[in-house]
């Protein structure tokens, strides 16, 4: 029998609310629009929810061509933000290409890794080509997070495949070897951010002032928080990036460590159903599209959690449900969707997976 859903909905309802709660007392003129993009989603959720996942994986290379034309579109007709080429307007709405395309590379790796066994050399280096390859496309915006998160669920589908141990720690032990000399090839901007996670006492002003003011904030909140509306740090302006990035350093001022609690418990809660339901799916291309699915939404939490700690370096990852974003929360809402739709896909015991 399938496990009830209601711990993933719940977990949705609570994550949303406390970010719109946090939205309406940081940047109150921006709640009505959070509130449209939330509704827009739980229509989004419930078509995924339902939709017939066997004709998605049909149309998986399709879909995979799909989102490099939609990045490359990005590099060319794309609104300059910031120094980064992230968005196309369609009219009055503005589309964030590296956001959309996860659940499409998502389908697309998932049925790839089912089709094709990664003992096979020829397989193995066919799927690092075809994951980079996206992923130099986000790179170039230049969306360096966005890069991070897809490479992280490609690397975790291949870590639960039938790959060779061997092959998968060359391939990091590789992959770390780049990353000094990537690091010259670095914006400006993103140099200074990693020198000013290792000291950022040493830049307090400038490279280091982010993850200072973040800490303050979160630290100032103590047991009960200071109450809605009531944030220093947020509502003088002195934190960033308050209601997106530095979000939960805004929640955790206003709620203090109880209303933290909550939040990371109904995340844990969401990972501890789906953790669950990974060992009850049967078809091997459902299987590795919950590991997608798993993949994104906890490196996203655990990279934004910890850069508003201080413990991880900032990366302009938001906070999954509760940083306000449309690309990102609609792009969440089909993520978790698909999860709600495997769960209601017949199971069959692990070891016949794979």
């Amino acid at each position: 029998m399938n496990k009830s859903p209601a711990p993933v909905i719940w977990s949705v309802i609570v994550l949303i609310s406390l970010g719109l709660t946090t939205i309406w007392s940081t940047v109150p003129n921006l709640f009505l629009s959070q509130l449209s993009f939330v509704a827009i989603g739980i229509i989004f959720l419930i078509i995924f929810s339902r939709i017939e996942l066997s004709l998605a994986f049909s149309l998986s290379l399709p879909l995979y061509f799909f989102s490099l034309f939609f990045l490359a579109l990005t590099l060319i007709i794309g609104e300059v933000t910031r120094g980064s080429t992230r968005w196309i307007e369609i009219g009055p709405v503005k589309l964030q290409a590296s956001e959309f395309v996860k659940p499409l590379l998502a389908i697309f790796f998932a049925n790839f890794l089912s089709r094709h066994s990664m003992k096979s050399l020829r397989n193995y280096l066919s799927f690092l080509i075809l994951l980079f390859l996206p992923a130099v496309f986000i790179l170039v915006q230049p969306d360096l997070g966005s890069a991070l998160i897809l490479l992280f669920m490609g690397l975790l589908m291949l870590f639960v495949s039938d790959v060779k141990p061997k092959t998968l720690i060359i391939t990091i032990f590789l992959g770390l070897l780049t990353i000094f000399p990537a690091f010259s090839h670095l914006k400006p901007y993103q140099q200074q951010r990693i020198s000013s996670f290792i000291n950022p006492y040493s830049d307090p002003s400038g490279g280091g002032y982010n993850i200072i003011q973040s800490v303050i904030a979160v630290g100032s909140g103590q047991i009960m928080g200071l109450g809605v509306k009531q944030g220093t740090q947020s509502h003088l302006k002195f934190l960033p990036e308050r209601h997106t990035d530095f979000i939960f350093a805004s929640f955790a001022e206003e709620f203090g460590l109880i209303g933290s609690l909550l939040l990371l418990s109904s995340y844990l809660l969401m990972f501890s159903f789906w953790f669950g339901l990974s060992k009850k799916i049967g078809k091997k291309e459902n299987y590795f599209l919950l590991c997608a699915i798993i993949g994104v939404i906890t490196f996203q939490f655990l990279v934004n959690i910890g850069m508003n700690l201080g413990i991880m370096p900032v990366t302009g990852i938001t906070l999954p449900l509760v940083s306000y974003g449309g690309s990102s929360l609609l792009t969440l809402m089909i993520l978790i969707g698909l999860s709600l739709n495997l769960n209601r896909r017949h199971s069959i015991p692990r070891e016949d997976r794979v």
